[in-house]
């Protein structure tokens, strides 16, 4: 039995009145009416739920010819028919009625049986058999007072206002209006309901009275008369069940037999029979069979009352099957229908209905597959929330998982939202984990799953993604061969063969492609992306040697599926663009000039048919950007070009396309700009460089962000910065550098920047940030190593942290005064470096190699011409042959010597010095010595070169001379720069001397930006911490590691210092966050593979990069390295200096002492004890508190450490590697 009206959509409810009256009446009825709903409550329907299980279970136990049997059946019927009253369940009053006559049936049987028997205590047991005692007595107790307390649970005060309501809207509606039924089916309800909370006859009695009037007063013609005649058989019943009144159940029983009438039958033998032929259709997919069972769904379906359970399900029947026929003939009507019934069908199951969760799935299965017609948006979000929905109903979900998987993979391809893909990955591997082996549809969720690894592998790039989904394609297939698998199959191999260059996996492709295609004959409605996929794995074979008649064949194939996709068709962009390079690709084999303007066309019609913000933009531009450069290239026409740049700034533009892909456009546009020298080169460089941050985004793990900046973008800020050096604009070069430079520490600093101010202007939203970066830096060093499902939620989580991160940061930038709120720095800002000193920048790109000077004043800019981006490669390969020969005196090999005199003969000697410096390298190259070169020589030249070609024209501009308290000059090395010793160049002959040494005090700055602001002082007590390792296990012995530790002692106070010898890693990390000055005598380990893994060697294990970056070391001042390789950076990505220096730099320390290579044991003691002395010599006699050295001059103090090592004569290899990073 309702309690809301749910018959509006006939006749009775369409109808709107005008009147005042009649706006009252209707804000009482609906008041009424959410009164009432509020005692549907999942919990009471649990319960009641209870009961009925109760009842059943007791009836089960009173089998025929029980003497209480029909009084179970009574119980049973009136536990159905208040979930009925609850729920509106039809099923629950056609089984309440059967158990009510079949009760009733057997009662009369007995008893007549008995008086005629004359068996007169047999008949008294029946009487009394309320007395007895039994396990069905028991579950029957139990079950009427579940009923009780849910009877009692409504609020009677509540009641008695719905019932009032209802009675005041009903006296605003007389007999002649439209909504006068609906107001006394509402009035019925609310009686019934305050009936069952009280107990009280006069209520079920009004309510019978109400419903009788009802049905007198509504026409036989009107459905809404069924609908009150089933409202009325349920409150007939219920009197029943308290009264026992035959009357009751005879009046009620004749009602609702008279509802369920031949018809019934009729309908079901109608429906049953069109179900086999929907069946056979399924298997033969013969079209007579399909229609016929149509026509058949229908017939049942006309034979039926509206809300009748055997129509719902008639409806649903012929709404799957219209859809099935969609699918083939792709009649638009079919569609509509379908969907019209689903809805229909939906609305006359209100949960909790037990079929509500099928019609919410079927519903979405059609609104989804009308956006793949329509493109409308929102049909598929609607389709996703109801999915939803479905799920939370579900107790079984494998399927509705799988199903809203789809439809969040669907709306991916539309907005390409991560979070959509993320979640669909994870739904399709639990529904996955739900179909065994054996199951039918295990096959599609391998396919679904499949396809959503293949979607996540073309936006990151992870080779993993592609590889599990191409094995799991082919376990699928072993299951089935479906057109769908096959298909989807050969694209994830066709993807793989253009990362892999694998020519099997594109013969594979085509093959099953044309397996495919012959599954989908016309007029098959997915026949036009069959033929779009295999035209496009020929075309990409007929690039292969021999197979141009693919290419033919290919164009045929996307014409015909073009013509498949009229206008509006939403694929129809998609379609285009496959031809149009189909096309292109044709051009550029023929020539032929008609090839290229149509292919032209075809790319602008693509843009124009797709949907505004597409992700497909980005492709189809930058595909449209490439085919007119070509033109330009074959016609040298101006308006080309133009066009092209237009064309790559639509691609760029395209926020909703992957980053990658942006990312990928805007390089190929600046190389091309470049390359013809057009004026929107800086732009297109600039446009990457903006993107670099997305890249490596604040929400992957830390080796997701270092492998992200390898796929390409190392030299990216250098070509930008030489490019507008040549337009002049040295301030632009500075800043590209910068922004492009570094991009891992950056983000780092981002999420550390203090915000003080920020908090006094917006504080909550100055909170947010500060949440957001702490859970980004912690989430930064997650472990990515767990389960593949727990690792992919966690992706998904700080993926959408980033969102935040970026939405916050934008929210903050709208305030007065914090418009470039982390923002990169401008060149006002980064002068702020130069003030105590200047900061020389030297860039190295393949087009020149220049330094520029960045003072507080300006900028200088000084070509290096004398050096090339290939000589400055070379120097460093002939460096680090020289410190791997160190100490070995042997001949040189045959591979050798080509080596040396490759490398030599690429640098250039442009003065007699540098002759003079490479005679030894070219005397055992020439085999006119027979000793070996030493490294010594080498050391020498390479020195030699870069005092002449880099140093010297710097210190000349800077006007420096030699002194003996030479001022401080930084060095930012970029590129191959970053691996060579500048701070060591000079010409070291016996009879001339000049170098680096002479005239400044040398420091290295990975950015200029890590030189800016100040760490706030410390006001704790000085403390330095000492980690020395003389013996680690499964490394060489370092004895004088020992000694190193008492020379620190000699000049650091006893109390501040804190000796860990040897070192444990917890041990070491729990003082990291007290200390002031940090020292590590040991053995270091640079990790080129995973700098994030590079890790001082200590007594229990390693101290790795990612651990050190986790601490909080707010009073970190100084770190000193006295390891192995704690400044060699990774090769493959020399611009983002990630090593353990910089990463003590980053992590919070003002400066640190790194080595570039391996040291000498001996040389550790050495230089600690000078450069401790100079150090804390000053300290010791200008204070007096424990606030120990100034720092800034630990430059100063290396400086001076070295120049002793150096005047022992010892080689190069061992005074050169020490270096001295930040302030």
């Amino acid at each position: 039995m309702e309690d809301s009206p749910v018959h509006v959509g006939t006749n009775q409810g369409d109808t709107a009145a005008s009147s005042e009256d009649e706006d009252e009446s209707s804000q009482l009825f609906d008041l009424a009416n959410s009164i009432l709903a509020e005692f549907k409550d999942p919990v009471s329907l649990s319960n009641l739920d209870t009961a009925i299980y109760l009842f059943r279970e007791a009836l089960d136990q009173r089998a025929a010819p029980h003497p209480l049997r029909s009084e179970s059946l009574k119980d049973l019927a009136g536990a159905l028919v208040t979930r009925f009253s609850l729920t509106n369940q039809y099923s629950d009053l056609d089984q309440a009625m059967v158990s009510l006559a079949q009760g009733l049936h057997a009662l009369r049987e007995r008893v007549e049986a008995l008086m005629g028997a004359g068996r007169q205590s047999e008949l008294n047991a029946i009487i009394f058999a309320q007395h007895e005692k039994s396990e069905a007595s028991e579950l029957t107790e139990l079950a009427k007072a579940t009923l009780v307390n849910i009877n009692q649970s409504a609020q009677l005060s509540s009641l008695d206002t719905a019932v009032t309501l209802h009675r005041e809207a009903l006296l605003r509606r007389p007999k002649s209006h439209p909504k006068r039924l609906v107001s006394q089916a509402g009035l019925a309800v609310a009686l019934y309901a305050r009936f069952r909370r009280t107990g009280y006859m006069s209520n079920i009695d009004e309510a019978i009275s109400v419903l009788r009037d009802a049905v007198e007063a509504c026409p036989e013609s009107d459905m809404y008369r069924a609908e009150l005649l089933i409202d009325l058989t349920a409150v007939l019943a219920a009197k029943f069940d308290r009264t026992g009144k035959i009357l009751d159940l005879h009046e009620a029983t004749t009602q609702f037999f008279g509802l369920a009438n031949k018809n019934y039958v009729e309908a079901s033998q109608l429906v049953n029979s069109g179900n086999e032929l929907f069946d056979q259709f399924r298997d033969s997919g013969q079209m007579p069979d399909i229609e016929k069972a149509i026509s058949l769904f229908r017939k049942g379906r006309a034979l039926l009352h509206v809300r009748h359970p055997i129509r719902l399900y008639a409806s649903d029947r012929l709404a799957n099957a219209l859809i099935f026929r969609f699918g083939r003939t792709g009649q638009r009507k079919d569609l509509d229908e379908s969907i019209s019934l689903h809805r229909g069908v939906l609305a006359l199951r209100p949960e909790p209905h037990p079929d509500r969760a099928t019609s919410l799935n079927n519903l979405a299965s059609g609104l989804s597959t009308q956006f793949d017609k329509s493109g409308r948006h929102e049909d598929l979000d609607e389709s996703i929330s109801l999915y939803r929905e479905a799920q939370e109903l579900e107790s079984d979900q494998s399927m509705s998982l799988s199903n809203l998987a789809i439809a969040l993979l669907q709306r991916f391809d539309e907005s390409g939202q991560l979070d959509d893909l993320d979640e669909a990955i994870s739904m399709h591997r639990r529904a996955l984990e739900l179909f065994p082996a054996s199951h039918h549809y295990r096959s599609d969720a391998l396919n679904n799953l499949c396809g959503a690894l293949t979607a996540r592998f073309e936006q990151s790039g992870h080779h993993e993604d592609l590889d599990e989904a191409i094995l799991m394609y082919r376990e699928a297939l072993e299951l089935s061969r479906s057109d769908h698998l096959l298909n989807n199959f050969g694209d994830t191999l066709k993807i793989r063969f253009y990362h892999s260059g694998q020519r099997e996996d594109l013969d594979e492709a085509i093959s099953v492609h044309r397996e495919a295609l012959k599954l989908r004959p016309a007029p098959h409605s997915l026949r036009c992306s069959s033929l779009n996929n295999l035209a496009r794995t020929l075309a990409a074979r007929s690039d292969q040697p021999g197979q141009r008649d693919d290419l033919v064949e290919a164009i045929s194939l996307h014409r015909e599926a073009l013509a498949l996709r009229p206008v509006p068709h939403p694929r129809r962009s998609i379609s285009l663009n496959d031809l149009a390079n189909a096309l292109h690709s044709q051009f550029k084999q023929s020539g032929q000039r008609e090839h290229l303007d149509e292919a032209i066309d075809l790319y602008y019609e693509s843009l124009d048919a797709v949907v505004s913000g597409h992700p497909s933009i980005c492709l189809i531009a930058r595909n449209l950007g490439g085919t007119l450069l070509d033109a330009h290239s074959h016609t040298r026409e101006p308006e080309y070009l133009n066009k092209y740049t237009a064309a790559m700034r639509i691609a760029i533009a395209c926020e909703s396309a992957p980053t990658s892909q942006r990312f990928r456009a805007a390089k190929y546009w600046a190389h091309h700009a470049e390359h013809l020298n057009h004026e929107s080169a800086l732009e297109a460089y600039h446009a990457a460089i903006q993107l670099l941050p997305r890249m490596a985004m604040l929400g992957l793990d830390l080796q997701s962000r270092q492998q992200a900046l390898t796929s390409g973008s190392d030299g990216l800020a250098r070509d930008a910065a030489a490019c507008a050096i040549r337009s002049g604009q040295y301030d632009k070069a500075v800043e590209l550098l910068e922004e492009g430079r570094a991009v891992f520490w950056s983000q780092a600093l981002q999420l550390r920047t203090p915000i003080a101010h920020l908090r006094e202007v917006a504080p909550e939203l100055e909170q947010n940030l500060r949440r957001i970066s702490l859970a980004l830096e912690q989430g930064s060093i997650r472990d990515v190593s767990k389960k593949l499902s727990s690792v992919e939620q966690e992706a998904s989580y700080f993926r959408r942290l980033n969102d935040e991160w970026l939405a916050a940061l934008e929210k903050v930038r709208q305030l007065d005064d914090f418009r470039d709120f982390l923002r990169p720095s401008r060149l006002s800002t980064l002068q702020g470096a130069a003030v105590d000193g200047s900061v020389v920048i030297l860039n190295a790109s393949e087009t020149a190699c220049v330094a520029l000077i960045l003072t507080s004043t300006g900028i200088q800019h000084i070509p290096l011409l004398d050096l090339s981006f290939v000589a400055v490669t070379k120097l460093v390969k002939l460096l680090r042959y020289a410190i791997s020969q160190d100490g070995r005196d042997v001949l040189f090999v045959e591979s050798n010597r080509a080596l040396v005199d490759s490398l030599v003969q690429q640098v250039p000697s442009l003065s007699d010095t540098l002759q003079l410096l490479r005679q030894p390298l070219e005397r055992h190259v020439k085999r006119e010595s027979n000793t070996s070169v030493q490294p010594d020589d080498i050391f020498r030249y390479v020195l030699g070169v870069l005092w002449e070609s880099v140093v010297e024209p710097v210190i000349r501009w800077l006007d420096f001379e030699k002194s003996e308290d030479p001022p401080k000059l930084r060095w930012c090395s970029t590129g191959p720069f970053a691996f060579l010793p500048i701070h060591a160049a000079g010409v070291y002959l016996t009879e001339r001397t000049e170098c680096v040494s002479d005239y400044v005090v040398s420091s290295y700055t990975p950015t200029i930006s890590s030189l800016l602001g100040s760490i706030p002082a410390s006001t704790d007590s000085f403390k330095m911490m000492a980690v020395i390792q003389p013996d680690t296990p499964g490394q060489k012995s370092l004895p004088c590691t020992l000694e190193e530790l008492r020379k620190i002692e000699l000049h650091v106070p006893d109390k501040a210092l804190v000796r860990l010898v040897p070192g444990f890693v917890e041990e070491v990390i729990a003082h990291l966050p007290a200390i002031s000055v940090a020292h590590f005598a040991c053995h270091g380990q640079q990790d080129i593979q995973n700098p994030l893994e590079s890790a001082l060697l200590l007594q229990d294990g390693q101290l790795k990069v990612s651990q050190i970056m986790q601490q909080s070391m707010p009073n970190a001042s100084l770190a000193f390295l006295s390891a192995c390789e704690t400044a060699m950076g990774d090769e493959n990505l020399p611009d983002e200096v990630i090593h353990l220096g910089s990463t003590l730099l980053f992590a919070g320390f003002r400066g640190v002492v790194a080595t570039m290579w391996s040291i000498a044991d001996p040389d550790g003691p050495k230089i600690a004890d000078t450069f401790y002395e100079s150090l804390f010599k000053e300290a010791s006699s200008t204070t007096t508190n424990s606030s120990g050295p100034d720092i800034t001059q630990s430059a100063r103090a290396l400086h001076i450490a070295v120049a002793k090592l150096r005047s022992e004569n010892v080689s190069f290899v061992r005074w050169v590697p020490f270096i001295h990073l930040g302030r």
